[in-house]
């Protein structure tokens, strides 16, 4: 059985014993070491936590920022392939670091996958971030297996993007029905 993370995190209290995990990570069929994530945030411990559980993917190269203007430097210089946020930053938050990557005209990607993860789990705040252009969503206290999850369902599940005149991002419809064909339904 494998913790979620290393020596470090263990007595950390958002670690817990994995049931599954090693398993789980011996049968991806992705290389992570070809690929970049960059880590946002402000708190050192949680950063440490991240940093922590992505070196058990092996990423090839992991970049480390303390706030969206910082990151959004690195991102253009370092072209990462992931993203991981976190909410309340300063100076500049996490929202406004996804609003700058998808409507920026020097951004390196505005496609790129941005995970936000924060404590604040209300409704709004979620659509908030969704709106903003976010991938996906990790609400802390967070597991090694929320974020791995999150990781993998971005790499195996990309979202098709929208670019309209208010937004730019993923596809914020999950599903499509397509027994609908009410007056709100997308034309094909």
């Amino acid at each position: 059985m494998m913790y979620c993370c290393l020596d470090s995190f263990i007595d950390h209290p958002y670690s817990r014993k994995l049931n599954g995990i090693e398993a789980h990570l011996n049968n991806m069929a992705i290389d992570f070491s070809k690929l970049k994530i960059l880590i946002v945030e402000d708190n050192q411990d949680i950063q440490q936590i991240i940093h922590d559980i992505i070196k058990v993917l092996n990423f090839g190269d992991v970049g480390l920022a303390k706030n969206g203007e910082d990151a959004y430097r690195l991102f253009k210089a370092e072209k990462h392939d992931i993203i991981i946020t976190d909410w309340e930053m300063e100076p500049m938050n996490g929202l406004e670091l996804i609003k700058t990557i998808r409507t920026d005209p020097e951004s390196p990607n505005r496609f790129v996958p941005i995970i936000v993860v924060t404590g604040y789990a209300a409704p709004k705040r979620v659509m908030e971030a969704r709106d903003a252009g976010m991938t996906e969503f990790v609400v802390k206290p967070f597991t090694a297996e929320h974020i791995i999850k999150r990781i993998t369902h971005v790499i195996n599940y990309p979202r098709d993007f929208v670019e309209t005149k208010t937004y730019i991002g993923p596809n914020r419809r999950r599903h499509s029905d397509d027994d609908y064909f009410g007056p709100e339904r997308r034309k094909r």
